[in-house]
């Protein structure tokens, strides 16, 4: 009985290798996972791109680790990863890679070489839950556009001055990276930002640092709902435009709470600025919209130079200032009226130290507000009179000075006073301690 065999040309035979060839080497390709039982290094050597290195704690590990391929860290248990004080333990150089769960320690401190806790060189790359103990950068971005930093705890040294220690977390030349959630404590500078663009700041908790978020020669950010509280400078942003500054909480720093110089055509939307030396800081600053702000319990509420141009101020409640708004003397004398509106479309402010009525009962007082009053003229050219400015005495003054002008002096007028605060009385924030 003959036996049917098919019939094969070379050609369909080498055709068929080829296939199989093909087909073994996509299922070698399959991302895999190892648990790292001795070295991370030797197990990044062997690993693919697209891997997982299953790092389990809470071992720790001396290590200097550099990733080129898009592998994933994932530490278990919190293992360390430990510099020995030298120069940077983690370094994230390819797309797609990632770290989370670690605990990075011990980097070098010398700023000159970088030394951080993780450096990102890529684009891609993926940080988040990891905790960061160093002195030099926490973690910094050179050039990384598209990454995600969230949810990490980055800590400094208190014992080492602070102009010392590294930024918590630096971007240099990095856009369109996410930095959410994180903490920030006892670095530098928390978020320090230059020539960094469309980034979106978000969410982050920043404390005992010099500035909570210094911010250069960057724009179209978004900066929302971060917490800087007992920090020198709540948050300084210079030479940039068209940012997003709203929703955050910015309170008990110990000079400012937002420096705004240079910052040009921006909108500071919903913050709550209180219990500092000044709360706003806003020197050449133009074509901004400041709307919604609660400006509480500061020395100064709003700083304002007169070379700033074009500002907006709606909406807003400046509630038990020492001082609502100051403009500096030799600043004011120069001739200029300041051409920033405090009203706008028939709705000004909120001041809690205006004495007006509203007769009509349309929410707006029946006559204009004005900072820079008899009062004000006095404390511009005697500074220690200022200890009187909530005693009962400057407050019929100024009554009287609504009634008649005593003075005709340049500075703020508030043609459209809002006689109830925006913002709720009870808002759950302190805006009281000082250091």
């Amino acid at each position: 009985m003959n036996t049917f065999r098919p019939f094969i040309s070379r050609d369909s035979a080498n055709a068929l290798r080829v296939v199989a060839l093909f087909a073994l080497s996509c299922w070698s390709a399959q991302p895999a996972t190892v648990v790292v039982r001795n070295s991370i290094a030797a197990a990044l050597a062997q690993a693919a791109s697209g891997d997982s290195l299953l790092i389990e704690g809470p071992r720790i590990f001396s290590e200097h680790l550099v990733v080129t391929n898009g592998i994933h860290l994932l530490g278990t248990n919190r293992p360390v990863i430990d510099g020995g004080g030298e120069g940077t333990p983690l370094v994230l150089a390819a797309p797609h890679a990632s770290a989370s769960g670690l605990v990075i320690r011990n980097s070098g401190r010398d700023l000159t070489k970088l030394d951080s806790g993780v450096l990102i060189s890529s684009d891609h790359v993926t940080v988040n839950d990891c905790r960061i103990e160093n002195d030099g950068f926490g973690i910094y971005l050179r050039g990384a556009n598209n990454c995600s930093i969230d949810h990490n705890a980055i800590l400094g040294g208190a014992a080492l001055a602070s102009s010392a220690r590294g930024n918590g977390i630096h971007l240099w030349k990095a856009q369109r990276n996410s930095i959410l959630n994180n903490t920030i404590q006892d670095k530098r500078d928390g978020m320090y930002f230059s020539y960094a663009d469309y980034n979106l700041i978000a969410g982050n908790q920043v404390t005992d640092t010099r500035f909570g978020i210094h911010y250069m020669y960057s724009h179209q950010n978004q900066l929302l709902t971060n917490v800087l509280s007992r920090n020198a400078v709540g948050a300084t942003l210079m030479f940039s435009r068209q940012a997003l500054v709203q929703g955050n909480i910015v309170t008990a720093n110990r000079r400012h709470g937002i420096v705004l110089k240079q910052f040009d055509n921006s909108r500071v939307i919903g913050n709550v600025v209180g219990g500092q030396n000044r709360g706003f800081f806003v020197q050449q600053a133009n074509q901004n919209r400041f709307e919604g702000n609660l400006i509480a319990t500061n020395d100064i509420g709003l700083y304002l130079s007169n070379i700033s141009e074009g500002n907006v101020f709606t909406g807003n409640a400046f509630i038990r200032n020492t001082d609502q708004v100051w403009q500096p003397p030799f600043e004011s004398g120069q001739g200029r009226q300041g051409p920033n509106a405090f009203y706008e479309h028939g709705r000004g402010n909120y001041w809690s130290d205006y004495t007006g009525t509203d007769r009509n009962h349309d929410g707006i007082g029946d006559t204009p507000y004005h900072e820079t009053d008899a009062f004000g003229y006095i404390v511009d050219r005697h500074p220690a009179a200022r200890i009187f400015a909530m005693s009962p005495a400057v407050a019929l003054l100024r009554k009287g000075e609504e009634l008649i002008p005593v003075l005709d002096t340049e500075g703020v007028t508030d043609l459209a006073p809002l006689m109830d605060a925006p913002w709720s009385s009870t808002t759950p924030v302190s805006l009281s301690a000082r250091k």
